[in-house]
């Protein structure tokens, strides 16, 4: 049987957090979701947990969403990382390329769209990124 996939969603606004994890757990067996609220508690997590997809808020008290990617890519270069947003990737554009982001996506999102999104993600996982 294959190992199971699992994915850590951070994000800060407690009714986000909710609907992301509620719509990644509904989807096919085999993956396991883990939530943190802020950044801070998703360092932790990652501190002795390995995700295979991190998906996380970018603007967030404390420790945001590219301070946590930067972490993120000391601990694990190939682990795909997801982007979302109220204040438009656009934004954001320099450093998802430099930090090699999976893909930012702007809210507010669709239940479809970002389960979409995890399976591709997660097909990718562990591979090397190609420059």
């Amino acid at each position: 049987m294959a190992q199971s996939k699992r994915i850590l969603v951070v994000d800060d606004e407690t009714r986000v957090l909710f609907i992301l994890g509620a719509a990644l757990k509904s989807m096919p067996s085999g993956i396991e979701v883990t939530e943190a609220s802020n950044g801070r508690q998703a360092l932790e997590r990652l501190a002795t947990e390995h995700f295979d997809l991190i998906i996380t808020d970018l603007f967030m008290p404390e420790v945001d969403g590219i301070e946590l990617t930067e972490a993120v890519r000391q601990l694990d270069p190939n682990v795909p990382v997801v982007w979302i947003t109220a204040r438009g990737c656009y934004r954001v554009h320099d450093q998802s390329e430099r930090l090699q982001v999976y893909r930012c996506l702007d809210k507010p999102l669709r239940v479809g769209q970002i389960r979409q999104i995890a399976r591709q993600a997660l097909a990718t996982a562990g591979q090397a990124q190609e420059p």
